[in-house]
């Protein structure tokens, strides 16, 4: 990124301002909350590896979710452990914005592999006995190798409109990581057609996903209500913890961005809810998706010589 055009060389973060007179304190959540991410989902990569039980579509999916959700943590937390703990608020120019990239790309990524791993569910309980001839190898394959480089490429757009405006100053960025409409703010021109399209983006990237795996765990759940089995119940709970996870995640986005361009809501709320996004969505992923599965539980039985109880969150 050539930021030679630009006035601005670097940027400051202003982290989380109305929490810093407990900083030590909200490191140690932080970093609690990072390690348990980091581990729960290398754990989820590390027993799908091994056992062949879980080589199926589902867990190959869920691999990819865990991959992203460690992508999207590492890409925010280290810089914002260094804000809060050695109060280090300098990044350069292109870290910025490589940082916003990643940050973007990884989200539409994670967004189009929830809705592939709703589909996958879809075809699994609505036509179970053509599941292994549509969902093959190569379809998985095409799948998430097509979520990837579209969840990358949708952002380049909106991230060179940002690069081809002029930075001059101020350059304190009202947030704990370099937020794309933050950063875009601080540009010397009136930057309200590219937040506004920008938002329109965000909008449709964030809830064209969501009313798909909508209706995809919908028509799965009255399909499993109606069925009135022991197997059925089973099933009806796993789906409801799942879609609390989507729900979360999806609405929680759909704030963040709403909040942006409402422009009335304080720092610290703003950084509250993108907490909820790439923090708490990939600490529950692991629990919600993979320790309440019985496959994944006898995996880690196996290979780690954990005895692990069942986990319930629904009775």
């Amino acid at each position: 990124l050539d930021a030679t055009q630009h006035n601005v060389k670097e940027f400051l973060l202003a982290g989380i301002p109305g929490l810093q007179a407990h900083q030590n304190l909200l490191f140690i959540a932080l970093l609690l909350a990072y390690l348990a991410v980091m581990v729960g989902n290398l754990l989820i990569l590390y027993l799908v590896l091994l056992d062949q039980r879980l080589h199926t579509p589902m867990y190959f999916f869920l691999c990819h979710l865990s991959l992203l959700d460690i992508l999207i943590t590492t890409t925010i937390l280290p810089k914002m452990f260094a804000v809060i703990l050695l109060e280090d608020r300098i990044i350069s120019f292109s870290g910025c914005f490589l940082q916003m990239y990643l940050v973007l790309a990884i989200g539409c990524t994670e967004n189009l592999i929830l809705i592939v791993m709703a589909y996958d569910r879809y075809i699994a309980i609505m036509k179970p006995l053509h599941y292994h001839l549509i969902i093959n190898g190569k379809l998985c394959v095409l799948l998430t190798v097509g979520a990837w480089v579209l969840g990358y490429l949708t952002p380049f757009v909106p991230l060179i409109n940002a690069l081809s405006l002029t930075y001059c100053g101020p350059n304190t960025v009202a947030f704990c990581y370099c937020d794309y409409p933050t950063v875009v703010s601080l540009a010397c021109a009136d930057v309200t057609d590219i937040i506004s399209m920008a938002f329109i983006i965000a909008m449709c990237i964030v809830n064209i996903p969501l009313l798909l795996i909508l209706f995809s765990y919908l028509k799965r759940i009255l399909n499993i209500y109606f069925m009135n089995t022991e197997d059925s119940k089973k099933a009806f709970s796993t789906c409801s913890s799942h879609l609390i996870v989507v729900l979360t995640y999806y609405f929680s986005a759909d704030l963040l961005y709403i909040t942006v361009m409402i422009g009335n809501i304080s720092a610290d709320a703003r950084v509250i809810i993108g907490v909820f996004i790439y923090l708490l969505t990939p600490l529950l992923n692991p629990i919600i998706y993979s320790l309440r599965n019985k496959q994944i539980k006898q995996a880690a039985e196996k290979y780690l010589d954990l005895p692990l109880r069942p986990i319930t969150f629904f009775h």
